[in-house]
């Protein structure tokens, strides 16, 4: 039996996170297409955590490209980084750092991925700000979550899941102009948004 759900995912080791994070192998070709990824690009991971997506995004991007992977925890990023070690992947920069005050300085990404992680914050508005705030003028970001009106078989508890159309909104506030909706699965949906 699963133990009960936590925001901050400390009932689940990390390999049960990657476990998780591979399960949404269908719906990364569609976020990656919906940043127009290519070799040599640079994208800005939000949550990265034990790195499945982000070790996709680096096949995405190639040797020449990077994947800056941001996570405030130190010992998921510690996990991607032996992934990263046993795979021969170096295009990956790990960063350890509270999502909602990242420094433009530090990022010099030209896209933003920020997939199944704001129903695991406390200010997820104060994210997508933060996003905005590293990203170029035109840059596009995409936003995964789980929607509330799946049959949450997967996923956090309904109570913890956000409306795309609140989502959209806080998206509009921090100055991203929304460009698509799509629901991916029963489960999940995602948001493609610019930088305005």
């Amino acid at each position: 039996m699963e133990k009960a759900f936590r925001k901050d995912l400390s009932h689940l080791s990390l390999d049960q996170v990657y476990a998780r994070q591979s399960l949404r192998a269908e719906l990364v070709g569609d976020w990656l297409d919906a940043l127009r990824l290519k070799p040599g690009d640079r994208v800005l991971e939000i949550g990265a955590g034990p790195g499945y997506v982000s070790l996709v995004l680096a096949d995405r991007v190639g040797p020449a490209g990077t994947v800056y992977a941001a996570d405030t925890s130190a010992e998921a990023l510690a996990y991607l980084e032996r992934l990263q070690s046993e795979r021969g992947v170096w295009q990956i920069k790990r960063i350890v750092a509270d999502a909602t005050k990242l420094e433009p300085a530090s990022v010099q990404a030209g896209s933003a991925l920020v997939t199944m992680v704001l129903h695991h914050t406390d200010d997820p508005p104060a994210i997508l700000r933060s996003v905005a705030r590293c990203l170029p003028a035109g840059a596009p970001v995409v936003i995964g979550e789980f929607h509330p009106d799946g049959p949450c078989q997967v996923g956090p508890p309904r109570e913890y899941r956000l409306s795309p159309e609140q989502v959209e909104a806080w998206c509009v506030q921090a100055g991203l102009k929304i460009a698509a909706y799509r629901r991916q699965t029963s489960e999940h949906y995602m948001i493609a948004a610019e930088h305005a």
